[in-house]
């Protein structure tokens, strides 16, 4: 048993290299940086670096996301994805032993009455019943693996057919890539997004689809972590994020009118705010972001002196 799970975790292992192998392959060929991918994703740069480097096996929406910014097809690199978390097929069993040799007869007395020939019932199975006993447990591990990968790709389809992920305004939309294979940015007015302005207040930035069309309009660094004010024109909202940082970190942002939210970094290395609602009457301009390294007691801002109301 412990050898047959060592086995199992090496050929993961192999599948997870194979996978990070070909998203490094895709990102070079796009010509995407990881500052690009972070910018065009809702992942940091850091954790680019990690799942493409090997040290940590993106999630499906990870690699989604990587395909829809390099312009990829995103099937084969789920397909590498469901190979890692797919059982390996188990050691095939050795051959079935043989039939036992016959003992040799000892004569009898002429006085006694000799015993019936077996019958074709009793006599050993063929060979071709001891070849099919041996390729039974291989073949029934080979459907297991099948049936995985089939429901891998059924997966696939219901999470790319319309309607899938949906926010309040239906499908939300996938950036386009152009014929060069160079992912295009959509336009504002092509995204359709789960909130607009004052509704997106309080609200996750990916779970209302803002992150497609977002740029990053400040930038300010802090001991390496660096901190980012992100903006949507088709949510007509911006959030904060960080990244580059450690347990305990944290980025907040303030808009003139005294709103103010806060996130701290709990796992990993960076982390975002939910959102505030901006306006043509009260533009991204007018929003601060800080960062701050509680444990050196220093905070960063950008701009560098809050916005008066």
């Amino acid at each position: 048993m412990f050898d047959e799970e060592e086995s199992g975790s090496e050929s993961s292992g192999r599948a997870q290299d194979r996978l990070a192998a070909r998203m490094r392959a895709v990102k070079e060929r796009s010509g995407l940086s990881y500052g690009r991918l972070a910018a065009k994703t809702h992942y940091s740069r850091s954790s680019w670096e990690r799942f493409l480097n090997g040290k940590q096996l993106p999630s499906r929406v990870a690699v989604e996301q990587f395909a829809a910014a390099a312009g990829e097809d995103e099937e084969s690199l789920i397909a590498l994805l469901d190979e890692v978390h797919s059982p390996a097929p188990g050691p095939a069993p050795g051959p079935a032993p043989g039939p036992a040799p016959a003992a040799v007869p000892v004569s009898a007395p002429e006085s006694a009455v000799s015993s019936p020939a077996p019958t074709a019932a009793q006599e050993e199975p063929g060979p071709w019943r001891l070849r099919a006993r041996a390729w039974l447990p291989a073949a029934r591990a080979l459907g297991y693996v099948t049936f995985g990968a089939l429901l891998g790709t059924v997966a696939s389809v219901l999470v790319l057919a319309p309607g899938a992920g949906t926010g309040q305004d239906g499908a939300a939309a996938r950036p386009s890539a152009s014929a060069e294979g160079v992912q295009s940015t959509p336009a504002a007015g092509t995204i359709k997004v789960g909130c607009k302005s004052d509704t997106c207040l309080r609200r996750e930035p990916q779970a209302m689809d803002c992150q497609w069309d977002a740029t990053t309009v400040r930038q300010t660094f802090l001991r390496g972590m660096q901190i980012e004010l992100r903006y949507s024109a088709a949510c007509q909202s911006v959030w904060g994020r960080i990244e580059s940082g450690a347990i305990g970190d944290s980025v907040t942002i303030k808009d003139k009118g005294g709103t103010e939210l806060t996130a701290q970094i709990r796992v990993e290395r960076d982390t975002y705010t939910r959102m505030l609602a901006v306006a043509a009457d009260r533009p991204w301009q007018e929003v601060t972001i800080c960062g701050a390294i509680p444990r050196f007691h220093e905070q960063e801002c950008s701009p560098d002196r809050p916005v008066q109301p």
